[in-house]
């Protein structure tokens, strides 16, 4: 990092004497460069192409202050941009931290050891825009032919990130990573009206974007949701897949959290069940940083931690907290990190065994689908899903899905299928077997 220009001129070394020279206990530069191609088009027509380039610091700095008979340490931070004045925003910073007392937590120090990790492809990073045009090529390709389906909107970007950080104690870290990223909206007429499918992907790797299986299974999704019924009313067996698998289980990483321990409004305990008096499949989970194409991969945390892959809940007993260096320090625990990737084990049955327990609601899509972090209550609006019932398969929308997962966790079954998608890696499906639906 030696040598290299801040925003306003300065090279590391100078913006690291400014923080030296400040009077402050710590402090922590976090530098990221980002460089993003970006293609817009609406049906076939290019709206724009753009590129954008960005780089940004972040710095914290830290103080120690006595008060009422102990010591606290004082906290903040600010961000520079390019022209910003840095000895300015050094000052003001020192003067907010007397404002913001929490308990004293040491930042990582040096001798890290990081995993090294794929993280970049270099088709992303070093020909971004012909990238591009192979992604909508293969947009196009997945739906020609098709007159009953439209691609009328699309949004595809190609992003190369670096991050940098060092801090008072001497740690240094580096990584770069790549993303790829598209937005989409297929519309289909119906019975006389319109109805719409909208997607969106995302992936490290080009070659893990699987942009033409993507639109084949929206494209269903749109011409089903164009006669799909509303959803029955009442109490029924729900398997969740797809965008439900993204965030279904956030409740019990939030529960598993150093924040929730400190703050008292988690329930875990190590060595107790996450759920209590489960009568199916049993829950093991891990935040794996390592996880080969996972968007969340990475070798450190925010603060430099060196990160390595951790069980949390092991056959449905909490293990450990799932700390940074702050709460490790306030909780006498080993210092983890927060979530990474997300794995969970998975169970035994067939997707088709799940399914075949009719009847069942199949749910795919919501607006939103996310668990209260402390209660566990969880309700969405069905945007697509599937009735089974009586042999017949019946498309659905509308309408919601509701229910405490604490409780229908009891009766979890875990397909033996796996899937993984940008940030989990795990079961294909979990069948809940008393959720409360709010339809017709």
């Amino acid at each position: 990092m030696t040598g290299t220009a801040t925003p306003d001129g300065w090279t590391w070394p100078e913006l690291t004497a400014l923080l030296a020279a400040a009077g402050v206990d710590g402090w922590q530069v976090t530098r990221v460069r980002e460089a993003s191609e970006q293609l817009y088009l609406v049906f076939d027509r290019v709206e724009a192409l753009r590129r954008v380039e960005t780089e940004t610091y972040q710095v914290a700095i830290h103080l120690l202050v006595t008060k009422d008979g102990g010591t606290w340490l004082g906290e903040s931070s600010f961000s520079l941009n390019p022209g910003d004045d840095a000895a300015t925003a050094l000052a003001q910073a020192k003067e907010r931290a007397l404002l913001a007392l929490n308990p004293v937590f040491e930042l990582p120090g040096p001798g890290q050891r990081y995993q090294p990790l794929a993280l970049v492809d270099s088709a992303l990073r070093d020909e971004p825009r012909q990238v591009l045009w192979q992604i909508r090529h293969e947009m196009e390709q997945a739906l020609a032919g098709d007159a009953a389906v439209a691609l009328a909107a699309t949004e595809i970007f190609c992003t190369y990130r670096e991050k940098e950080i060092c801090n008072h104690r001497g740690l240094t870290a580096a990584a770069a990573a790549t993303e790829l990223e598209t937005h989409f909206v297929l519309l289909t007429a119906g019975a006389g009206e319109e109805a719409e499918s909208l997607g969106s992907r995302r992936a490290r790797f080009a070659r893990d974007l699987k942009i033409g299986a993507i639109l084949d299974r929206y494209r269903r999704y749109a011409l089903d949701n164009a006669r799909a019924e509303l959803p029955p009313s009442g109490t029924y067996p729900v398997i969740f897949g797809e965008e439900a698998l993204d965030t279904l289980f956030h409740h019990f990483c939030a529960q598993a959290g150093g924040e929730a321990a400190f703050q008292g409004w988690s329930r875990l305990q190590r060595g107790k069940p996450v759920i209590h008096d489960p009568r199916r499949d049993l829950l093991t989970m891990t935040s794996d940083p390592w996880l080969p194409g996972g968007l969340e991969s990475r070798p450190f945390d925010q603060q430099g931690l060196a990160l390595r892959p951790v069980t949390f809940v092991q056959d449905n007993i909490f293990q450990q907290p799932l700390a940074d260096s702050r709460y490790a320090a306030y909780l006498g625990a080993s210092a983890t990190g927060g979530l990474t990737n997300l794995r969970v084990a998975p169970g035994r049955a067939t997707l088709a065994e799940m399914l075949a327990a009719e009847p069942v609601l199949h749910l795919l899509r919501f607006s939103t689908l996310e668990p209260h972090p402390v209660t566990g209550a969880v309700s969405g609006e069905i945007r697509t899903g599937y009735l089974h019932e009586h042999g017949r398969v019946v498309p659905i929308k509308g309408g919601s899905v509701s229910g405490n997962l604490e409780e229908a966790c009891r009766f979890l079954t875990l397909s033996r299928e796996t899937e993984q998608r940008e940030a989990y890696l795990g079961p294909m499906g979990l069948r809940l077997e008393e959720m409360h639906i709010a339809g017709a």
